[in-house]
């Protein structure tokens, strides 16, 4: 069984894994988090084509339409016939006005969602730029934090960092006296698994025959060839 001194050796290296893993994680969300803002930055042909005036104003058109209609059907009940004149180019004129300012209404809006896009944009990218400069330091601290690993855990290859539970247990197994040992075993076994993988991949699996299969049925053999005797013999009767 192995001393506690490499236990504990070997549970302090863990620890500085994980946090050396915490970096890693930081590093990662950080990214993520740069790629999620991006989705909110667009130029201005998207905003007009999300927009979309055109059936906007075609829409408030319409109902410029309906006004006009309704203010010409209230002046007729209202004058009569005799002023349908006055009626027809009161709705005209309300239908105009009416149509102007909703396409005037429509391009400010346009305009003004325009405006707030570009201020999003400016927004986002502060955000963006303040999260390169957080990605840039994380990164430098776990790459100091990975050298000064190599000098505290001189035992193992930080290749295995993501191993070091498995390391461990040759120790509490006591297959292992010390660190070195136990990593020295991980090595082996996991040679041993690339080579099973390496032969397991490369062998073609031929599908076993039986010998019946291989030789053929003797009986079956031996059947044909009495068919084929008494054949033989009887058409040598025949002839005589």
């Amino acid at each position: 069984m192995a001393n506690e001194t490499e236990l504990e050796k070997i549970d302090r290296a863990a620890e500085y894994f994980e946090r050396y893993f915490e970096f890693e994680d930081a590093v990662t969300v950080s990214k993520e988090n740069k790629e999620y803002l991006k989705t909110y930055i667009h130029d201005n042909d998207y905003v007009v084509k999300n927009f979309n005036i055109k059936n906007k104003i075609i829409k408030s058109l319409g109902i410029s339409i309906g006004i006009g209609l309704v203010a010409f059907l209230l002046l007729w009940l209202l004058l009569g016939t005799k002023l349908i004149i006055v009626g027809i180019i009161a709705g005209a004129l309300i239908f105009i006005g009416a149509g102007v300012f909703s396409i005037a209404l429509n391009k400010y809006r346009l305009t003004a969602a325009e405006q707030k896009q570009v201020e999003v944009n400016e927004g986002i990218n502060e955000q963006i730029i303040m999260l390169d400069d957080r990605i840039k330091q994380v990164e430098r601290q776990r790459d100091d934090y990975y050298k000064a690993l190599e000098k505290r855990v001189p035992f193992m290859s930080l290749d295995y960092m993501k191993n070091v539970q498995q390391i461990k247990q040759f120790l509490v197994d006591g297959k292992a006296d010390t660190c070195e040992e136990a990593v020295d075993m991980f090595e082996e076994s996991m040679l041993l698994q690339q080579m099973t993988d390496i032969m397991t991949k490369s062998e073609t699996i031929e599908p076993v025959k039986d010998d019946k299969e291989r030789f053929g049925d003797p009986l079956k053999i031996i059947k044909e060839n009495k068919k084929k005797r008494k054949k033989e013999k009887k058409a040598k009767k025949d002839k005589k």
